[in-house]
């Protein structure tokens, strides 16, 4: 939908409270392992405050549903915990049933849940106070948390984990 020259996404949030996790794939009796490290950080992330801060970012009501936020926020933490490619964090993504499940899928996907550019154009939409809360909270989850290391990256403007993607941003576009 067009709105004054613009594409209007909006944003429904698809909260959903403790689905089984992927009854079709694990149907013989199979699960998922519980003590896993992504179920683990899934079970302490701030989902919904990180939800409420990406639902402002997009319109209410009108415009084409946007990517879920535990679906992108799930990326960007798997990306920032593994230091990796938009494109090397879907194809994790698609790999992994743990990080499928960490993202918020009710069930394993075999085909392609979404495209890499959706992760670059969200870093530029979502803005200065979803990347702050994005940088101090899921940030200080990470760290506290044994089961993870975050891989280094170089960060020239030294503003902190997600600070590197907001400054190679304003380098690029100004």
């Amino acid at each position: 939908m067009f709105h004054a020259g613009k594409i209007v996404f909006m944003y429904r949030s698809e909260k959903n409270s403790n689905p089984m996790l992927f009854p079709k794939l694990f149907h013989l009796g199979s699960r998922l392992d519980y003590a896993n490290r992504w179920l683990k950080l899934g079970e302490v992330m701030p989902w919904e405050k990180l939800d409420e801060l990406y639902g402002k970012h997009f319109a209410q009501g009108y415009g084409r549903p946007a990517k879920d936020s535990r679906l992108i926020t799930g990326l960007l933490t798997v990306k920032l915990i593994k230091n990796l490619s938009d494109e090397d964090a879907v194809q994790d993504f698609m790999e992994s049933p743990y990080i499928q499940a960490f993202c918020g899928a009710e069930y394993f996907s075999v085909e392609d849940v979404i495209s890499p550019s959706v992760l670059s154009e969200r870093r530029k939409r979502l803005g200065a106070d979803f990347f702050a809360f994005f940088d101090s909270e899921v940030g200080r989850l990470i760290k506290d948390s044994k089961a993870f290391r975050l891989r280094s990256a170089k960060d020239p403007s030294g503003a902190g984990l997600f600070g590197s993607f907001i400054y190679k941003i304003r380098k690029i576009f100004g």
